[in-house]
């Protein structure tokens, strides 16, 4: 009994541990000389969705409380952000299944699943050098952004995920 317990919050501790967020960087870029950075929207949104003004807020603020300054000439590094549109299929209903057998002969019947294609966000923060156009950090997120939250529950997961996003930068070279 208290081995089953034990094995159940040891899994359980695992799961919790678990990231929701995806980080890749170049290795060589000095992260530590980055003092100033400006914010780059995503391509070709004109005019802004309600999530990229939440992204932006989010974004701004946690280059803020590391020390960063935003400026519009001559940045260290440009934060570009998009929201990326993905796709899953997810199954839904009851499948029954039933069939009839004997020595050589068997015969089945099961009905279809049905699917239904949802469409959701990912969303994606880069930082690209200015001077070589080169994206240095990037960050994921493995959390999904709909269309059925409220806007409440849009803001705490976008506000939630940035700040998961940037609590290991700068990087440190493993």
């Amino acid at each position: 009994m208290y081995l089953r317990l034990i094995s159940l919050f040891f899994m359980l501790t695992l799961v919790g541990c678990a990231k929701n967020v995806y980080t890749d960087y170049d290795q060589q870029y000095a992260y530590n000389d980055i003092q100033s950075y400006e914010i780059v929207g995503p391509e070709g949104s004109s005019p802004s969705s309600l999530d990229d003004g939440r992204v932006k807020q989010a974004v701004s603020a946690e280059l803020a409380a590391m020390g960063l300054t935003e400026t519009d000439s001559e940045p260290n590094v440009n934060v570009r952000y998009f929201i990326e549109p993905k796709t899953e299929n997810v199954a839904f209903g009851s499948s029954v299944r039933f069939g009839y057998g004997s020595r050589r002969f068997g015969m089945g019947y099961e009905t279809p699943t049905r699917y239904e294609e949802r469409s959701y966000g990912q969303l994606v923060v880069e930082m690209v050098d200015p001077m070589s156009n080169q994206v240095i950090w990037r960050a994921v997120s493995k959390r999904k952004l709909t269309d059925r939250m409220t806007p409440s529950s849009k803001n705490a997961l976008i506000k939630e995920q940035v700040k998961e996003m940037f609590e290991e930068f700068p990087p440190i070279p493993k």
